[in-house]
């Protein structure tokens, strides 16, 4: 009395087990207990009147924040939405537990069991629940608002809200919403009366089928092929028409009623069905395309628009195509009422479709809709509406036949006929304006109506069967209708019926006169065949049969008439051999070849040529045979005939025949007959063109001159030359032994690699010329890799090296110089390219490569004396005492002669010093230097100084720095050079002891003879005297000074300048190796001024100045020496060539 106790039913057992008791005190006993219709409360009252409200459910939970699952019982579930509080009891019929459930779109459920799966539309509370066994995988699509899709492994199964069975399932892969369309209709009629379902889809089986299905009855209503991938499709709302538009963006209309399909657009980016009507819009580049009435397709509304379509918006009796134009989005208002007719057709409501067409003005749109109203209203027996249509179009006619028919109707209405349509009378009149003459008449004479259905047959015109009528039920007017129906066809001009209603009545001979006024001689020579005629009748036939141009007919009836000449003749006219031919051989046996002939001819002219073939022969005109046989490419029978004939007759169709042969590459045959032709060079020409070059050679050699042999090939190969097949070419030039053309084929295509294979083979003593040539063809156009291969090929390597430094192509140049020189090359070469770099980058090059003490030296001479100093110390210290000699020397030519002193000193070099101070005459300094650093040099210092003051003239001056030196012999000398033969006495006796006692008394001779001697001019030995000098202390560069000094001033003995000039040039090469260009650009200009041009080049070609060498030899003259160095500057040559061309050196 105060507990409850619980109990769940076990669905696997079948059996309930008790879960539990709940224990409430004070209770007392329960009179009344009640559950709530979704079993989620349990109501309890007891006997104290308390009222007790439980809570049922077995768990409960919140989907995303959005919904509330109550889970009532396993198989029922209270799906609540949080937001709004509406709630929909998910429960399925067949017990099953729910074991998932999820919610799409915050609209649509779908929930899991063992064996079924339910599916529900929360916003129209529909549910459905299917047999289901899924894999997991299934997916759902919601596109349609009527009915879900679920796909799964290839198979589409369509489930309809509010329905407990699949609607339908398809096969196929293509489930993107622009691949199907479902369409539901539950329309009902004006009347009241319920509509036949319709439920279809249309989907993809592949990407150029569509299938349309009919769901209610599960059949296929259309498969349509198309021979372009489909990528939209859609149904109108009644799914009769379908939509489709394909990958080329042509839009296709197709009628599944009619089974026709309408091309409407050739190109389209946009289109959709107006909602809820049969209206489709569509853009076409910048028009926007409406159909108002999609039935005449051809009737189409077109605005101009700027931008691309985005959406059709209908609402609020409003329908708006909405345009993006870019800034601004415009919308185009469409003409609702035409909309709404649509609309009233599918729901038939013709009444109101009228009114909606009586509020527009006849246009081809509006002219399209009363046509297919009129169309609907005659279907379904809405007479009233018919006529008011055809009123509407102008069809008076029909619109008076309706109105008759309406007439009629009313009356059997008003007398009790329910309706009025169903009138036998209005059914046989519906019938005659269906063209459906023998139901109507079948109706009249159901009802007893014979004098109506001869009456509507006779107001059509159609007398005979009105006469059938009349004489099958015995009719007195029989005789008159037929005098009447005579007479009438005699005024209408239709003699042929007259004739034929004659002709049933016995009259032949008014029959066949009423043929001939018809002009059908034809009508009328067939009935005198049959029935006899008098001559005058039979005569008049013949001749009407000529005057039609019915000769086959005339010459059958003057056989008839036995008159051969004449049938003869009318067979020939109308061309009807075959009859002609037969009669000749009955008749006029000679004719018979002629008519053959003749025969032949008519067939040609009717293009039947392989007729014609047989015809010629029998002629005996085989060349016409022959013709015919290869017009109508009937080959085997020309040659069969041709083969037959004499040589005459048959050499003009040889070379065809040959040709067809060839054609069909039966190439021994097309041989025999081109050599039957007297024209071998066509089966050469043939066999070359079939790259059979060995049958063609052997033709060519057996039936043909050698010289004829030789141009027939060349000619040939030039042929395939510029049809770019070089290589049969070159077989036809090395058949006749012409490698020289094959060569130059090759040349001008450039192959190069061929040309260089047959240099080889055919010209090897040029071979190496060859490859010079093409290297330098092929630098000059840049293609240095192969312009480098060719050089080396020609054993030219060195002119790859200098093709590459010219065109600072330097790491190739290294390359090649180390792959064919070996390393001293490519040092070489590196050491150039240090050169050309200059400065800092030159010296990081070398060493780079590995060459340290090029690299040391490279950065002295150009300068960089701090790299130098850092590349000494860190990895040749050896170097460094020179590095300072030649910085001493760079600041000393700088005229920093202080800094250069101190470099002198720090490379232990102090007499370097010296000699600077005394190049510069500060004696003072040099003096301090000898004094501090090399004491052995202050005696030559005092002589420097004392020739200095004997160049000043100051002989006394430099007699005491002599004196003071220890070298009294020398102040002698001076005085004596000067002719100062007094001062020389007394500088010899105060100095006696250490000059001898003698040299007092030599003077005085010495000086005896000069005075009676002129004073001699300057010899070369003299011009050398001082550069020997500082040659024998060592000072090379001084000596340079000393030898260059020395110009065409001094001696016009331009052999001892020579001489001397290129004694500078030695020592600059062998000890001060960086004046070498200076002193040799310097000597080689004063060659060339005293005339030397060839020694001047010589200097300049040791030094590698190619140019400035070639720049001498041009001046002049010596054009050849210029070609040898162009070998070693190939890019000079042009510039050679044209100054021998100006200079007429060739």
């Amino acid at each position: 009395f105060n507990r409850l106790h619980v109990f769940t039913l076990n669905p696997r057992r079948n059996l309930w087990e008790e879960a539990g008791v709940k224990q409430i005190e004070n209770m007392y006993s329960a009179t009344a207990m009640s559950w709530k219709y979704d079993g989620s409360r349990l109501t309890v009252g007891t006997l104290t009147g308390a009222v007790d409200m439980y809570d049922a459910c077995l768990r409960r939970y919140r989907y995303k924040g959005k919904f509330e699952f109550t889970y009532v019982s396993l198989s029922q579930v209270i799906v609540k939405r949080l937001s709004s509080g509406t709630r929909i009891v998910l429960k399925s019929h067949f017990g099953y537990e729910i074991v998932k459930i999820n919610i799409y779109q915050d609209q649509y459920l779908v929930a899991h069991t063992p064996e079924t799966l339910l599916i529900g539309d929360l916003e129209s509370c529909k549910l459905s629940e299917v047999p289901w066994r899924g894999s997991g995988s299934e997916r759902f699509i919601f596109e349609n608002r009527a009915v879900c899709m679920v796909y799964n492994a290839g198979e589409l199964s369509l489930v309809e809200y509010g329905r407990n069975e699949m609607l339908g399932s398809v096969r196929t892969e293509h489930v993107s919403p622009h691949f199907i369309s479902c369409r539901l209709n539950d329309a009902k009629s004006d009347r009241g009366v319920e509509l036949a379902e319709n439920k279809r889809i249309a989907y993809l089986m592949d990407f150029q089928t569509i299938r349309v299905m009919d769901l209610v009855r599960d059949i296929e209503v259309a498969t349509i092929n198309h021979e372009s991938k489909v990528d939209w499709l859609e149904l109108n709302p009644s799914a009769s028409k379908l939509l489709f538009r394909d990958r080329e963006r042509n839009l296709h209309l197709y009628d599944s009623n009619t089974q026709q399909r309408t091309t409407l657009l050739n190109y389209c980016s946009y289109v959709q069905w107006v909602p809820a009507s049969d209206v489709v819009v569509a853009q076409n580049r910048d028009n926007l395309c409406v159909w108002y009435t999609i039935d005449a397709p051809e009737r189409v509304t077109i605005f101009q628009i700027k931008g691309d379509v985005e959406d059709i918006e209908r609402a609020a009796g409003r329908t708006e195509v909405i345009v993006d134009e870019g800034i601004n989005t415009v919308s185009y208002r469409l003409d609702e009422t035409l909309i709404e007719f649509g609309s009233s057709i599918d729901n038939k409501e013709y009444e109101g479709a009228v009114a909606l067409l009586e509020q527009l003005e006849l246009s081809p749109e509006t002219e399209a809709m009363w046509n297919t109203l009129c169309q609907l209203a005659l279907q379904d027996g809405r007479l009233v509406i018919a006529e008011r249509c055809c009123a509407a179009l102008g069809d008076t006619a029909r619109a008076m036949f309706l109105r008759k028919a309406n007439t009629i109707a009313d009356e059997a209405q008003r007398n009790g006929l329910e309706d009025g349509t169903q009138h036998f009378m209005v059914k046989a009149k519906m019938a005659t304006l269906e063209k459906h003459f023998e139901r109507a008449e079948q109706i009249l004479l159901e009802q007893g109506k014979v004098e109506e259905a001869m009456e509507m047959y006779q107001e059509l015109h159609r007398w005979d069967e009105a006469i059938a009528i009349a004489e099958s039920k015995n009719r007195p007017e029989t005789d008159e209708m037929k005098t009447k129906y005579f007479q009438w066809l005699l005024e209408t001009s239709q003699e042929e019926k007259a004739a034929q209603l004659q002709e049933k009545q016995g009259d032949i001979e008014t029959a066949i006169r009423l043929y001939l006024q018809g002009s059908l001689p034809a009508r009328a020579a067939a009935l005198a065949q049959n029935h006899p005629q008098p001559p005058e009748m039979l005569e008049m036939i013949a001749s009407e049969l000529s005057r039609a141009g019915l000769h086959e007919k005339a010459g059958s009836f003057f056989e008839k008439l036995n008159v051969p000449e004449r049938a003869l003749e009318a067979y020939r006219r109308g061309n009807a051999y075959r009859r002609a031919v037969d009669l000749a051989r009955r008749q006029f046996p000679r004719e018979v070849v002629s008519l053959e002939h003749d025969w032949g001819m008519f067939l040609v002219q009717q293009k039947q040529l392989d007729a014609a073939i047989n015809h010629f022969i029998e002629a005996n005109q085989y060349v016409k045979a022959i013709e015919a046989a290869i017009q109508a490419k009937q080959w085997s029978k020309a040659v069969q005939i041709v083969d037959t004939q004499e040589q005459d007759v048959a050499e003009r169709f040889y070379k065809v025949i040959a040709q067809h042969f060839e054609d069909t590459k039966n190439l021994d045959q097309a041989e025999r007959y081109w050599l039957r032709s007297g024209e071998p060079q066509g089966a050469v020409e043939m066999y070359s063109r079939h790259n059979k070059w060995d049958k063609a050679h052997k033709v060519a050699s057996t039936y043909m001159a050698e010289d004829k042999v030789r141009q027939l090939y060349v000619s040939q190969a030039q042929k395939l030359e510029s049809a770019g097949r070089i290589k049969e070419a070159e077989k036809l030039y090395l058949m006749v032994s012409e490698p020289d053309l094959a060569i130059n084929m090759y040349k001008k295509n450039r192959h190069y690699d061929n040309m260089i294979r047959l240099v080889a083979q055919h010209r090897k003593d040029l071979l190496a010329e060859t490859h010079l040539h093409l290297a330098q063809q092929l630098e000059g156009e840049n293609k240095f890799k192969e312009a480098e291969r060719h050089y080396v090929e020609a054993q030219d390597w060195k002119s790859a090296v200098n093709m590459h430094r010219a065109h600072d192509n330097w790491d190739d140049a290294i390359r090649v110089a180390k792959s064919h020189g070996g390393v001293n090359a490519s040092k070489q070469v590196a050491y150039a390219w240090a050169v050309s770099l200059g400065g800092k980058a030159g010296a990081e090059l070398l060493n780079k490569f590995g060459l340290i003490e090029q690299a040391i030296d490279y950065a002295t001479e150009s300068g960089a004396f701090e790299q130098a100093f850092q590349l000494s110390r860190t990895s040749m210290k050896s170097k460094l005492p020179e590095v300072h000699l030649k910085h001493a020397m760079f600041l000393e030519d700088e005229g920093r002669f202080k800094e250069a002193e101190g470099e002198f000193i720090n490379a232990k070099k102090p007499k370097e010093a010296i000699d600077m101070y005394l190049h510069q005459a500060d004696w003072g300094n040099a003096l301090r230097i000898a004094e501090n650093f090399d004491p052995s040099s202050r005696n030559d210092i005092l002589i420097a100084k004392a020739k200095s003051c004997i160049e000043k003239k100051d002989f006394i001056g430099a007699e005491q720095l002599f004196v003071e030196a220890g070298k009294p012999d020398m102040a002698v000398k001076a005085h004596k050079d000067a002719r100062q033969w007094d001062d020389a006495i007394r500088v010899a006796k105060t100095h006696e002891k250490m000059l001898g006692s003698g040299a007092v008394h030599e003077l005085q001779q010495e000086k005896g003879r000069s005075l009676s001697m002129p004073d001699p001019g300057n010899s070369s030995q003299d011009l050398m005297a001082p550069g020997r000098m500082w040659e024998d202390q060592g000072e090379h560069s001084k000596a340079i000074d000393a030898y260059l000094k020395v110009t065409s001033n001094h001696t016009k003995d331009y052999d001892n300048l020579e001489v001397i000039w290129e004694k500078a040039v030695d020592l600059a090469l062998n000890h001060v190796t960086s004046r070498i260009g200076e002193v040799v650009n310097e000597v080689s200009r004063r060659l060339v001024e005293i005339g030397r041009f060839e020694q001047a080049a010589e200097f300049l070609e040791g030094i590698d100045a190619h140019r400035d060498a070639i720049e001498v030899y041009v001046k002049a003259g010596m054009f050849d020496k210029a070609r040898e160095v162009c070998k070693h500057a190939p890019q000079l040559s042009s510039y050679v060539e044209q100054a021998a061309k100006a200079g007429g050196g060739g």
